[in-house]
């Protein structure tokens, strides 16, 4: 695909209306603009004609003139980037969650919002209390070992019938899914239904043979017996005409067809009464397997129900007391706080706190402390339906936050659109590249996104750009000064020039913005922006315009 390919822009409907909409966006920009430029071209163009004509005569020309004329301009080799701008809000992309380990006290506790460097404290819990909780932890590893070697010295028995019981269970599984595959076997894609109809089918077709033959045989019978004098016969001259219709080459040829499908029929009938006889017995025997499964699982259950003593369901109970003073391990996290006291895992913010001084933790293990990472950070961004062509992952973006720049990447794009006031948006990251301790959490980022440039290519005003229900469209001046209607490729665009990639070359006279006088077929003079601003230069008059957003 070329360059220019690349660029152009679809006019399917469904991105219709999005362009349709920021075209009138432009247009409306540039009002203010289109309003102070026209009243310097009139300007300008009465001076001239005075200079030219003189008196009222010259005033009277001018207004004829000014009620034809149109600004046009010209497309320009120029370079072009396409950006995205975009607000959203600065999160971390490093959360960790801290959880009670046991109930402990809190000494003192870092408040939300504070900065605090890897290393340093965010929890301190007291010391007797912390010791404590380990003292609890210890106890929970000795209920541990208790429940284990009681099942070593009282359950030995009932854990072997387990293990049996287990092995059966293993044993019958594995037959009900060799004989299960057999019976599925038989109907593997419809197998018996479909050697049921082929059967019925042969049948049909010899039953069909045989019925063809039989009546074949006795057409020619009927011949025959005409053809010898049948009925004028005596008894044993029929016979031997009958013996000798029989020896005919042909009847026989027919009789044989006959024999040979009843043989067919019979040997079919036979196939598919063995097949379900097969089937029958494959089902039986799965079902006996079945059943033999059923057995052995309920011994499982039973030897699980009676293994263990009295001791060791106290100890499991002390066991389950003890699991809701943890989250995970213990151990593991309760040496999260060394010596009792939590440190910042890196530089980062306590974004959430559930503790505070002299509370004693929950036993639950629910959230004590949220802590944010500073050193990796995202910017989260909302992107609306037009953009969301236009924004890949990996693309650079320039990202504002308290008026110092840092350097982004676009390091996710969600799959899945959520709905908002108005219309759907998709949820994308903005991976800041280079965060320092300047950078707040939750606070708004501005955002640039450079989706699309071109170092030159050929360039119009955006308002110049008009589209209707056939797509983008501009109007020209030909040398007839008639305005004409031309279709035009778009590329990209930047905030105040659009690139085309066909339909317009340099040379043309393209109506700048449109006014009441310009209609496809109008004859109008053509006032190019250019001369203009030329000829105001050498009156001495800034050529320049302030333009303000209405």
């Amino acid at each position: 695909m070329s360059k220019k390919e690349k660029a152009q822009i679809s006019l399917d409907r469904e991105d219709l209306d999005a362009q349709l909409e920021a075209a009138a966006l432009k247009r409306k920009k540039a009002k203010r603009k289109k309003v102070i430029i026209r009243v310097i071209i009139i300007a300008v163009i009465l001076f001239v004609v005075l200079l030219i004509g003189g008196g009222i005569i010259g005033i009277m020309a001018s207004k004829k003139v000014q009620d034809k004329t149109v600004n046009v301009t010209h497309a320009t080799e120029e370079e072009i980037t396409q950006e995205v701008k975009i607000n959203g809000t600065v999160q971390s992309a490093n959360i960790q969650h801290f959880y009670s380990p046991a109930a402990i006290k809190v000494e003192s506790v870092v408040e939300v919002g504070t900065y605090v460097k890897k290393g340093d404290p965010i929890i301190k819990f007291e010391k007797e209390s912390y010791e404590l909780a380990l003292k609890q932890v210890e106890l929970n590893d000795k209920i541990t070992e208790n429940s284990y070697q009681s099942s070593v010295s009282d359950n030995n028995n009932s854990l072997n019938k387990l293990a049996q019981a287990q092995a059966d269970v293993a044993k019958y599984q594995a037959e009900v899914d060799e004989r299960q595959a057999i019976v599925d076997n038989y109907d593997e894609n419809g197998a018996m239904n479909k050697l049921n109809k082929d059967v019925q089918t042969q049948i049909g077709m010899e039953q069909g043979t045989i019925e063809y033959c039989t009546a074949q045989i006795e057409n020619l019978w009927i011949e025959y017996k005409i053809q010898v004098g049948y009925e004028n016969m005596s008894q044993g001259e029929a016979e031997k005409a009958e013996k000798d219709f029989e020896a005919r080459a042909d009847v026989k040829e027919l009789r044989d067809k006959i024999n040979y499908s009843n043989d067919v029929i019979k040997n079919v009938s036979g196939l598919i009464s063995d097949k379900t006889e097969s089937l029958a017995e494959a089902k039986a025997n799965l079902a006996e397997s079945k059943s033999k499964l059923e057995s052995a699982k309920a011994q499982v259950e039973s030897y699980k129900a009676t293994s263990g003593n009295s001791y060791d369901r106290e100890n499991l109970q002390l066991q389950g007391e003890l699991n809701t003073l943890k989250s995970g391990s213990a151990y593991e996290e309760i040496l999260k706080y060394e010596n009792g006291c939590l440190v910042a895992p890196f530089d980062g913010i306590v974004t959430n706190s559930f503790v505070s001084e002299g509370m004693t933790t929950s036993v639950t293990g629910s959230e004590i402390i949220e802590f944010s990472s500073i050193d990796d950070v995202n910017v989260a961004v909302s992107i609306g339906k037009k953009d969301l062509s236009k924004i890949k992952e990996g693309q650079k973006v320039k990202v504002t936050i308290l008026d110092k720049d840092y350097d982004g990447e676009i390091s996710k794009i969600a799959r899945m659109a959520v709905a908002s006031t108005g219309s759907a948006s998709v949820s994308a990251l903005i991976k800041i590249l280079n965060p320092d301790e300047d950078i707040y959490l939750g606070i708004d980022a501005k955002n640039v996104i450079v989706t699309a440039h071109e170092d030159s290519c050929l360039t119009l005003p955006s308002e110049s750009i008009n589209v209707d229900s056939e797509g983008f469209f501009v109007y020209i001046v030909n040398d007839a000064n008639v305005i004409e209607k031309v279709p035009v490729t778009l590329g990209i665009s930047s905030e105040d020039r659009t690139q085309v990639t066909e339909g317009v070359d340099e040379n043309d006279k393209v109506v700048t913005y449109v006014t009441s006088i310009v209609k496809e077929g109008a004859v109008v003079v053509p006032v190019d922006e250019a001369d203009v601003n030329a000829m105001l230069e050498k009156m001495g008059v800034d050529a320049g315009v302030t333009i303000t957003n209405d």
